[in-house]
């Protein structure tokens, strides 16, 4: 394949595990919201639960820390502190940084296009030492106020790339559906749970491989 080739990652559940966000999200909140009420953990827990399904991850808001705050009623929470308890659960898959350093060896242009609102991506990035393998870092709800579910996003994206293109991530729906819907190449990568395609990747070697070597 030529050089050149710019490839965009998701981050969550495709360069790291969703045990940091898990934490925040399942445990973080839930624990507050139980002192606050004075009800059990798993009470909160199941609460907590039930309005982020009720959101839905399509909505915008279901990725914002400051609505789901005021949501439950927690404004006073310092969430940079929320965050940053969970901070030592941040772990990326063993195949992330070699497969980065693969993509940059050849000069593939990297991207992280994510879902992730910046208090968790900037964390994520940071901790796991994968910031310096990218050329662009973008929070679809932050920096654009769209998500991955928006053919726009993509289009976007598509828009500020030069030359070739791909993308990979482990949502069937929003890092292969959506992209492929508007004429880009993309990859669902599988990490062992949820819904799986014949042609998912199970691994990111096996997807540069594919990229890199046709």
């Amino acid at each position: 394949m030529e050089k050149g080739l710019t490839v965009s990652f998701d981050l969550d559940g495709t360069l790291t595990k969703h045990t940091f966000v898990d934490g925040v999200w399942n445990e973080g909140i839930p624990y507050i919201v139980a002192k606050k009420r004075g009800i059990s953990f798993e009470d909160a827990r199941s609460l907590c639960m039930e309005a982020y399904k009720a959101e839905g991850e399509s909505s915008i808001r279901w990725y914002q820390l400051g609505y789901w705050m005021n949501f439950f009623d927690i404004q006073d929470i310092d969430v940079n502190k929320l965050v940053l308890r969970f901070t030592d659960r941040i772990c990326v898959f063993d195949d992330a940084i070699p497969v980065l350093e693969r993509l940059k060896r050849d000069n593939c242009t990297l991207i992280i296009f994510s879902n992730a609102t910046r208090p968790f991506l900037d964390k994520e990035v940071s901790v796991s030492k994968i910031a310096p393998y990218f050329d662009k870092i973008i929070s679809l709800p932050d920096d654009w106020g769209m998500l991955k579910a928006q053919t726009q996003a993509f289009v976007r994206l598509r828009s500020i790339v030069d030359g070739e293109f791909i993308h990979a991530g482990d949502h069937i729906y929003y890092d292969y559906e959506v992209p492929r819907s508007v004429g880009i190449d993309a990859f669902h990568i599988w990490r062992g749970s949820g819904p799986k395609r014949n042609d998912s990747l199970t691994s990111l070697e096996a997807f540069t491989d594919r990229v890199l070597c046709g």
